[in-house]
């Protein structure tokens, strides 16, 4: 099964990439427990985090 393509924002480049080669993390937060997806960045290599929402 082939991943969703996601798109992400590069703080550092100032730019938007799209990718299906990330990994979904789970973060404890203020909130409960998160869901986001990390990625490396083409533009400068940093990781970059996206929001998928809370986990179920």
């Amino acid at each position: 099964m082939q991943k969703q393509k996601l798109r992400f924002y590069d703080i550092k480049a100032k730019k938007v990439f799209e990718t299906d080669s990330y990994e979904v993390v789970e973060k404890s937060t203020a909130r409960g427990p998160m869901l986001f997806a990390v990625a490396s960045s083409p533009f400068t290599g940093v990781k970059v985090y996206r929001l998928l929402g809370r986990k179920k």
